[in-house]
């Protein structure tokens, strides 16, 4: 799970060469949102990708808008590897059954 948080933080840092505004940071939020959404949808809510979207949704409201973009984009990997693991799962009980 750490190394996931990891590749997304790095994934941000394009997005950190430069000073992130509102815009930027509320279409990041939108996005995070959303695959929290996908993820919920499956019932695979990972509890990190919640507090990292609860984060950007503060760093929004504080103004802190870098900040927001990076926890948005930790939250949305998360939240996209829960809906990856949630169709994964669908069928790799297959293999622990003894046959």
């Amino acid at each position: 799970m750490k190394a996931l948080a990891i590749a997304a933080l790095l994934a941000a840092l394009p997005l950190a060469a430069h000073a992130a505004d509102k815009t930027e940071a509320e279409t990041a939020l939108a996005a995070a949102v959303k695959a929290e959404d996908a993820a919920g949808q499956v019932g695979n809510r990972w509890v990190p990708a919640e507090a990292a979207l609860k984060a950007a949704k503060a760093a929004l409201a504080a103004g802190a808008w870098d900040k927001a973009v990076a926890e948005a984009a930790v939250a949305q990997a998360m939240a996209n590897r829960a809906v990856e693991q949630s169709h994964e799962q669908e069928t790799a009980w297959r293999d622990a059954v003894v046959r």
